[in-house]
């Protein structure tokens, strides 16, 4: 992204930065239109602006993969766009950068008509003038600036309505956009939701809030609803009841690892070096679905504003993934400690302990419904969730029912030809019996059971 952007930075260079008036001084939607044609920030990103005294505000989302130099190229594209639009009624662009995971984070650069002319003529090099641009992160303290980003990113995926919101004494005030097809009940169910959401992804300590659908076509025809807070969790109560009895399927889509990045917020660092670290293990067929959940986890932990928690998992899941590392590499060169290993071919003496009624999955009784031929395919992400589920593999070797787990394994294995395959598994049970001696263990369990 940085080196598409700074093309982008350097052929301003070669354009014309003379500033000649173009219209009148712009209204908010005058300054939308110019970004958007410019095609500054990707299609689709919602857009708020208002200008005022010289200086032109831009609201956006950061995108999840921007770092501080693309928000910083992209501010300086939408202050020229918009220089150029209306050279003698601006003189400064502040653009903040809202992040769409947690509203009341933002990122804020400040462009001045000094700086984009200074580029433009040469006065200043590429790396100088975002050098000489600060950006700063700042919390969104304000309640109309918050219920405005949370609106702002929940119509992103819908019309491009436009969404103004101000605190009016004790009410929180928001105006947005009659749809062509609403009828009153779909008024009374928006404004409703409108109204809880803002409560509850802003945390207003406003008394009331009032909500206004503007009539777009039937200019100053206006619809509008006020809710309490009390009336609200009344209303919420009632929702809730009256929608008890509807189910919502839950389905889950399998996720390509190597597509995703870490999200902006808490620990970054740690965390996308983990997720390096998993994709690397990914492309070598190593089992990590485990971990793959415990990293989405985290990223909800970070995008819910619960940094110290996240902070604590990453550091536990960064461990976990450096012993599946260790494994895999151990499994890949692996060699029995004390006496030499078995000729390649051989058979080794492994017990079949498994679990008579488990015999076509799950044969240590830990679950998982792992089928027989899924096994022999992925003989590694099959050891490495048992040893996830008993925390570990130094715990796994303590535990006999990881014995059960390595027998198994290892004659599946055997059974399907793949006796060099099998073999780091058995040697593997012979070490952990001969210090353990889970097998005495096992056959004091089935006496006592029988």
């Amino acid at each position: 992204m940085n080196r598409i952007w700074k093309l982008a930075i350097a052929s301003l260079a070669f354009s014309s930065f003379s500033l000649n008036a173009a219209i009148a001084v712009p209204s908010s939607q005058d300054l939308v239109s110019a970004i958007e044609k410019a095609k500054v920030l990707s299609a689709g990103t919602r857009i708020s602006a208002a200008l005022s005294n010289g200086e032109a505000y831009i609201s956006t989302f950061k995108n999840a993969k921007a770092t501080d130099e693309d928000c910083k190229i992209e501010a300086i594209l939408v202050a020229k766009a918009l220089m150029d639009l209306a050279p003698s009624d601006i003189n400064r662009v502040n653009v903040y950068f809202y992040n769409a995971m947690r509203l009341n984070k933002r990122k804020e650069v400040s462009v001045s008509a000094g700086d984009v002319k200074a580029f433009g003529s040469g006065q200043l090099s590429q790396d100088q003038l975002l050098g000489s641009i600060a950006i700063k992160e700042s919390e969104v303290s304000d309640q109309a600036s918050k219920a405005a980003a949370y609106l702002q990113q929940r119509e992103a995926a819908r019309s491009s309505k436009t969404i103004n919101s101000y605190v009016n004494g004790d009410t929180l005030e928001i105006v947005t956009e009659l749809e062509p097809d609403m009828n009153d009940l779909d008024i009374k169910l928006e404004g409703t939701r409108v109204a809880q959401k803002i409560v509850e992804k802003t945390g207003t300590s406003a008394k009331r809030i009032k909500v206004s659908f503007a009539d777009p076509v039937a200019k100053g025809s206006i619809k509008e609803m006020t809710f309490d807070l009390a009336q609200l969790t009344a209303l919420d109560k009632s929702l809730q009841s009256a929608l008890y009895s509807l189910q919502v399927a839950a389905v889950t889509t399998k996720i390509d690892l190597q597509t995703v990045e870490a999200v902006d917020g808490a620990v970054k660092a740690e965390r996308a070096d983990v997720l390096k670290r998993l994709k690397d293990l990914d492309k070598k067929g190593v089992g990590i679905e485990p971990f793959k959940k415990q990293f989405f986890d985290i990223e909800k932990m970070v995008s819910q504003g619960n940094d110290e928690q996240a902070a604590e998992a990453i550091k536990k899941l960064a461990q976990s993934v450096a012993d599946q590392e260790a494994r895999t590499k151990d499994a890949k060169n692996a060699k029995p400690s004390g006496k030499a290993s078995a000729p390649a071919g051989t058979i080794l003496p492994i017990p079949k302990i498994w679990l008579p009624s488990y015999q076509d999955r799950n044969p240590d009784g830990m679950g998982g419904g792992w089928k027989v031929e899924d096994i022999v395919k992925s003989p590694d992400k099959y050891i490495a969730e048992k040893e996830l589920q008993l925390k570990g593999a130094a715990e796994a070797d303590r535990n006999p029912n990881f014995a059960r787990t390595l027998s198994f394994l290892y004659w599946q294995l055997a059974n399907n030809k793949k006796i060099s395959e099998a073999a780091p598994y058995g040697q593997r049970f012979l070490e952990i019996e001969a210090r353990y001696h889970h097998m005495e263990t096992l056959r004091k369990q089935e006496k006592l059971k029988n």
